[in-house]
Order: structure tokens, then C-alpha cells, then sequence
């Protein structure tokens, strides 16, 4: 049986910006650049229908570590990937293209929620992270 969180590390495989890195679930490394899929607690039911169906919510952060110091055109980089994942996100969304989901479940939006940024450092590495948000229909 698949999970909503095997749809979106599978969702995230496909994506280019990503490129065939590493991505993990609820785990980042010290150092390289991997990615990390974590949950993030939130109220899940959003609105019920009379039929019993309702319209959900999966909250979950993109976290990666990347490279990172004083130069600047590494940290422009690290950043923008972010931008780029969240207009990634955007497009997506609007066209219809989502995460498989387990049976009973139907996307309806995937979204960045926050700009991406930087939220520790080390002397060879920087974590950056940014929240998104899956919201989905499932049958009652």
C-alpha cells in the first residue's frame, strides 16, 4: 500500500531541479547535498462534505543541506533553488500534474506555502528548508 508520503517522495524524484539527489525521508545529513520529505503537524481535515467526503491537508517540508561559506554565488544558488522549486511546485499544480495518491485520495493543489530559506549552518554546509502543503479529496 502506498503512503501520501511515498506519492510525494516519489512526486519529488520526477522533479529536474532535483536531479536524480538523493531524497530522504525525516533525515538530513551533516553534510553533501541530499534532501529530506518531514511532516509537519497540522490539522489534516480542512472541510466535510455532507456525503462524508472530505477535502484534507498534508503539510511537509523540503529540507536539503548544500554547500555553503562565504561565497556568495554558491549561497545566490542554494537559494534559488528554492525559487525555482516553488514555481515548480505553481506550474504543477495548474496543471494537474500531482503525486500518485493511495486509492480513495484525489490531489487537488500542491503548494509552497513559505519561501525557502536558510534555517542552519555549519562551517562547510547551510540547511535550507520550505514549507508546502498537498490538499487532496478523500472519499468518505
Amino acid at each position: 500500500m502506498t503512503t501520501i508520503m511515498q506519492a510525494l517522495r516519489d512526486y519529488f524524484l520526477t522533479c529536474p531541479l532535483m536531479d536524480g539527489s538523493r531524497i530522504n525521508i525525516d533525515y538530513l545529513p551533516e553534510r553533501g547535498v541530499e534532501y529530506s520529505i518531514d511532516t509537519t503537524p497540522a490539522t489534516e481535515v480542512i472541510k466535510r462534505y455532507v456525503n462524508g467526503d472530505t477535502q484534507r491537508q498534508y503539510l511537509f517540508v523540503i529540507r536539503s543541506v548544500n554547500d555553503y561559506g562565504p561565497d556568495t554565488l554558491q549561497n545566490l544558488a542554494n537559494s534559488g533553488f528554492y525559487e525555482q522549486l516553488s514555481e515548480w511546485l505553481e506550474n504543477n499544480s495548474d496543471h494537474g500534474v500531482f503525486p500518485v495518491l493511495p486509492e480513495g485520495k484525489t490531489p487537488l493543489k500542491i503548494e509552497a506555502q513559505t519561501t525557502g530559506y536558510l534555517f542552519t549552518t555549519s562551517p562547510q554546509a547551510g540547511k535550507y528548508q520550505i514549507q508546502c502543503r498537498l490538499v487532496y479529496r478523500q472519499k468518505g
